[in-house]
């Protein structure tokens, strides 16, 4: 049987760069959020092992680098003003909420067009909707009571 060493070092190459990413992104995520940068809180945030990250030695040199605070935020390294941070943050909040009600009127929508479509296949009876509506009901004797009755 032949062994796939290409596929498996192409395979362990894409994890490595994901995790790398992931760790990336999550230490970006962090310094925006003024949180403290260890390797315990990047590990949990991205995802990844902390002997990962110890062993990464790219990732360990920038992690011990702004852990010992030689580095400053993202936001004050880009000269980004925190307050347009903070709006971009609820901007991006407010879209993600507008697709949530997009999706959820659309889906009501096909709901009702689906129950419309059911009353319109239905076969029309001469009976009233509204069941034990008091105009609806016939008396079953069809006598009038006498007046004494009600003295």
């Amino acid at each position: 049987m032949r062994r796939n060493l290409a596929g498996l070092q192409h395979s362990a190459q894409f994890r490595s760069n994901a995790a790398l990413e992931k760790a990336q992104n999550a230490i970006r995520r962090m310094q925006t959020e003024e949180q403290p940068i260890d390797f315990r809180t990047v590990a949990a945030v991205s995802g990844v092992s902390t002997a990962w990250l110890y062993k990464t030695k790219p990732m360990r040199e920038y992690i011990m680098k702004l852990r010992a605070g030689s580095s400053k935020p993202v936001a004050e390294n880009s000269g980004i003003d925190r307050r347009l941070v903070s709006q971009e943050r609820v901007i991006a909040t407010l879209r993600h909420r507008i697709k949530e009600v997009e999706a959820k009127n659309k889906e009501l929508k096909e709901q009702l067009e689906l129950a419309f479509g059911q009353l319109a296949a239905r076969p029309s009876n001469d009976k009233s909707a509204r069941r034990g509506h008091v105009h609806d009901v016939q008396d079953r004797n069809k006598t009038k009571k006498p007046l004494d009755d009600y003295r």
